[in-house]
């Protein structure tokens, strides 16, 4: 039998800012209810929000907001924190392990939206789609306007990590007949070769590719890893696509790149500083295309981020392991409080 869902059992409250958008929280509640679980929102913007209800909680789902160590420290009776997306930079996990909190991501729900959308950039850029649109419009005809514009088979698709998502790039990328090519210290030879895909060092990925496209998440080691000596190592005419996180690529080195012709363009859906501002020199260069950190979304992803956030609560909450656990070094340790005390 399923607790009563009048007699709330845990309290869970769900991160949100109000200057961005959030997104119904039926799904999540749909999920969560009826196993005794009360869910709220609570609004980060407010300084004080967060702190009055910390104490109390025995989840998080964590949309907006950074949940740093001082914030984390409130959580006293936490169980888990389950972070929508798939970057966790806004999450001190650390601060999270040292509490026994456990952390999960959202490692599958947008695999095929943001591949997809690295794709589609890298294709809007090498066909000039934007710009022959604008052409159009402007009363200019045929081909004068593109040049110059080559060929995409038989040219070679550098990625920059190989998670999830850089593996499912990859696989649509040879379906457009590129070669691909991947950088990733942390994922064995077995996997590449499953997916056909050329193992290379950081700089032989960077030397052999026509078009790069990173999957990285942001951590201490991957800021700016795109910097001035990375572009450096690039051949001339390369068009770079970010999917990923804003600071992993240094703005100011990837606009003197595009406007000395070292690289032939860019397409990026992720920015160092969101949102981005109108008055931004990226958004002068005629070689780049942009998007508003969209790139996860369909509505049918959004859909699946929501339940399987409040799916990894639910699980955890009921005494065991979720499966999208990202800080896995806690579960040696022991939890640092049990369900069967938090609801109490």
């Amino acid at each position: 039998m399923h607790p009563n869902p009048q007699i709330p059992r845990w309290r869970c409250v769900r991160t949100e800012a109000r200057a961005l958008p959030s997104y119904d929280i039926a799904v999540e509640r749909g999920v969560l209810e009826p196993h005794g679980i009360a869910l709220a929102s609570v609004n980060m913007d407010d300084p004080e929000a967060f702190e009055r209800l910390a104490a109390d909680v025995d989840a998080v789902l964590h949309g907006r907001g950074l949940l740093d160590a001082a914030r984390i420290d409130m959580l006293t009776r936490c169980k888990i924190i389950a972070h929508y997306g798939t970057g966790i930079d806004r999450l001190d996990v650390a601060a999270a392990t040292r509490r026994g909190i456990w952390v999960t991501n959202g490692p599958r729900y947008a695999v095929d939206e943001v591949s997809s959308h690295a794709i589609a950039l890298l294709l809007a850029v090498a066909r000039k789609i934007v710009a022959a649109d604008r052409a159009v419009r402007a009363g200019q005809w045929h081909i004068p306007p593109l040049r110059p514009v080559h060929r995409i088979t038989g040219r070679t698709l550098g990625l920059l990590g190989f998670g999830n998502i850089a593996r499912a790039t990859g696989r649509k990328a040879r379906a457009l007949g590129l070669r691909v090519v991947a950088h990733d210290p942390y994922v064995g030879a077995d996997v590449f070769a499953a997916e056909g895909v050329q193992p290379a060092d950081f700089a032989s990925c960077l030397a052999a590719a026509d078009f790069l496209s990173v999957h990285l998440p942001l951590t201490a080691e991957t800021n700016c890893i795109l910097n001035r000596d990375a572009f450096a190592k690039m051949k001339p005419g390369v068009i770079v696509i970010n999917t990923s996180r804003g600071p992993v690529v240094d703005e100011t080195a990837l606009l003197e790149a595009l406007r000395s012709g070292r690289l032939a363009g860019a397409g990026l859906d992720v920015f160092a500083h969101e949102p981005l501002a109108t008055d931004h020199p990226l958004l002068a260069m005629p070689n780049v295309t942009v998007s508003g950190h969209v790139g996860f979304y369909s509505e049918e992803s959004i859909e699946q981020m929501q339940r399987d956030a409040a799916e990894q609560v639910l699980i955890a909450l009921q005494g065991t392991p979720p499966p999208f656990l990202v800080n896995r070094e806690v579960l040696s340790a022991g939890p640092g409080t049990a369900p069967s005390e938090a609801g109490d």
